[in-house]
């Protein structure tokens, strides 16, 4: 039964994020799309500081070594929903668009004592714009008009095990292997607006892309004296090249009614590559448990963390065979992010925890650098982030509701440049087995 509906969600999942539109940004027209962006509720709270945050309500797929981490026998379902509120503006023109696209499913367990495995679905790039623009033409004028549409998805496997497992130490490293696949479009269309006949020609092509991935990643965990413990984590994503078949085709016609269309040129399955920069990612955890409490005959065990992440990618190494004019930038991240549990241990204390008290609360920030430029200057992105994680207490299992909202900006500082503000609201579900119901746990019969 646990296959069959595990295997139902996938299929349901697979259908559902190759349907949905997942951006509306122009910046997505560059090169394959944008990786960044899609954000993961549990992180988002933190600024989106993922490597470092992993505990056994939660899987973690950002940094592959953390799936031993998860409780034995209590596997961790995963989906999450992402949507995107942008206010664009240029001068006196002001935009507004929405996306909203299904982030991710995962599922994540432990094997034996020392080794954890995942796998699931996940956006791997997006791509989504819509941009246009009249030139005067004598008595008529011309529209030029550029859209975008589709992106990459993954499906992945990963496996983690522990190198060194001691009570005050651990060092455990990972992989993720996934398989890229999905299409992305791109129309450039130059019409003559004459009357009600809108003739002109349409340059339309599609990368499909078929290609493995991976990437490595680890953590060292140390407890200092009894309520300090700290964390080291990194994950490495090399440079790749990325199999890829391209269609594109000419036409001309009455724009917006392709059974007008006439075939001027056409390319067929033409195969390439696109080779992505080397990603680095470093983190850096402090975790700090308070003296217990005690109310009204009540124990109170509480926690405060903070996280910080910093990433560097090198975009200059970015090439595609079907586009030689993508010159694209490096880009770095910085991150940080804080979490305040007033009772970690709520399954313990889950009939004097109040729902307040058993709640995780997550407040932070980010700023990063993109690969893009504007008349010169490189874009970046900065905002900050708060979010919720509430603890589902039902049959005592280590499911939980994770809300997060992110309030960002996209410039370069230049006033005549296109900015972007947004709201980010991201929205996670983490279903668990009760106690009573773990895998793999071995029953005694009478």
């Amino acid at each position: 039964m646990r296959i069959k509906l595990v295997s139902f969600f996938l299929v349901f999942i697979t259908v559902q994020v190759a349907a949905q539109k997942t951006s509306s940004s122009p910046f997505s027209s560059f090169g394959f799309g944008e990786k960044d962006g899609m954000d993961h509720a549990t992180f988002t709270g933190l600024g989106n500081s993922t490597i470092t945050y992993f505990d056994s309500t939660v899987v973690n797929f950002y940094n592959p070594s953390t799936y031993n981490t998860l409780g034995q026998g209590q596997p961790i379902f995963s989906l999450g929903v992402t949507s995107r509120l942008s206010f664009y503006n240029q001068n006196t023109v002001n935009v507004f668009k929405a996306a909203a696209f299904v982030d991710h499913f995962a599922m994540a367990f432990t094997l034996k004592k020392h080794f954890g495995l995942a796998f699931g679905l996940k956006p791997f790039s997006r791509k989504g714009y819509e941009i246009a623009e009249r030139v005067a033409v004598g008595s008529d004028s011309l529209k030029y008009s550029y859209i975008g549409s589709g992106g990459t998805n993954q499906v992945f496997i990963g496996l983690s095990t522990n190198l060194i497992k001691l009570k005050k130490t651990t060092l455990s490293v990972g992989t993720n292997l996934s398989y890229l696949f999905g299409a992305s479009t791109n129309e450039r269309r130059s019409q003559l607006i004459s009357g009600t006949e809108l003739f002109g020609g349409i340059d339309y092509n599609t990368i499909r892309m078929n290609s493995f991935h991976y990437e490595f990643g680890a953590f060292f965990r140390q407890t200092i004296r009894e309520r300090h413990d700290f964390t080291f984590a990194g994950v490495l994503e090399p440079a790749q090249s990325l199999n890829a078949t391209l269609d594109n085709y000419l036409f001309q016609g009455t724009v917006g009614n392709p059974n007008t269309y006439d075939t001027l040129f056409s390319t067929i399955d033409q195969t390439g590559k696109i080779k992505i920069g080397s990603t680095l990612n470093l983190g850096f955890n402090y975790n700090f448990k308070f003296k217990n409490t005690k109310k009204d005959n009540a124990s109170r065990n509480s926690e405060i963390g903070i996280h910080l992440n910093y990433s560097t990618t090198d975009w200059t190494t970015f090439s595609s065979t079907f586009d030689q004019n993508s010159e694209l930038l490096a880009t770095s991240k910085l991150t940080f992010g804080i979490q305040y549990t007033p009772e970690y241990k709520f399954l313990e204390n889950s009939i004097n925890s109040s729902f307040l008290g058993r709640t995780r609360y997550r407040v932070g920030y980010y700023q990063y650098t993109l690969p893009y430029s504007a008349d010169g200057s490189q874009l970046r992105d900065f905002g900050t982030t708060f979010g919720f994680g509430i603890p589902i207490m039902g049959q005592q299992s280590l499911s939980s509701v994770n809300v997060g909202f992110s309030l960002g900006k996209r410039e370069n500082g230049e006033a005549n440049t296109m900015n972007e503000k947004y709201i980010g609201i991201n929205f996670g579900v983490c279903l668990a087995p009760a106690n009573f119901e773990r895998w793999f746990k071995k029953r005694k019969l009478d």
